[in-house]
């Protein structure tokens, strides 16, 4: 287990090399509950481990609700499996969709097998193999996090609405 309790986004420049979910899951919520204006989330199912918890459903809330600036933008390859199991992070979405958008690549994408999370653009996880655990952290790698931010933004461009994750009203 992980001691993170020094590790501050935009301060901290140690890699840190992630081996299980509770790793992956452990460092992601201590960067959003420290990011102050962007997060951004590329995976492959909306990784059910690492941010379906009430406690990274609460910091992506109180992030998104705490700046008329901050954006929390998702890029999920396939939605049927959290939509299904009524994941957290999509019913957030549903409640507040002007601060906490999800997205689905276009097809130009679907053999993108990458996942990563980036908080305030300096702070990273990424996973080399979307199904799997094994990848690297770093709070304050901005020449790094700029390098995901990029592939972001390009896939995020050529991305639509997931009409999975409309929410219907009755």
């Amino acid at each position: 287990m992980l001691d993170l309790q020094n590790y501050k986004l935009g301060e901290t420049r140690e890699l840190l090399e992630l081996n299980t979910p509770d790793e992956n899951r452990d460092v992601a919520l201590a960067m959003a509950q420290q990011a102050r204006r962007t997060i951004m989330i590329l995976t492959r199912d909306l990784d059910h481990p690492l941010y379906d918890n009430p406690e990274f459903e609460q910091a992506i809330s109180q992030l998104a609700r705490g700046s008329q600036y901050a954006r929390v933008r998702i890029l999920v390859q396939d939605s049927s499996k959290a939509v299904k199991d009524g994941h957290r992070l999509v019913l957030l979405a549903q409640r507040i969709s002007s601060r906490v958008e999800i997205r689905k690549p276009s097809d130009e994408y679907t053999d993108v097998n990458h996942a990563f999370f980036i908080a305030d653009q300096t702070g990273y996880i990424s996973r080399q193999l979307a199904d799997r655990y094994v990848g690297v952290a770093n709070f304050d790698d901005r020449f790094s996090a700029r390098n995901l931010v990029n592939l972001f933004n390009e896939v995020w461009e050529r991305s639509h609405q997931d009409p999975q994750l409309r929410r219907l009203h009755l």
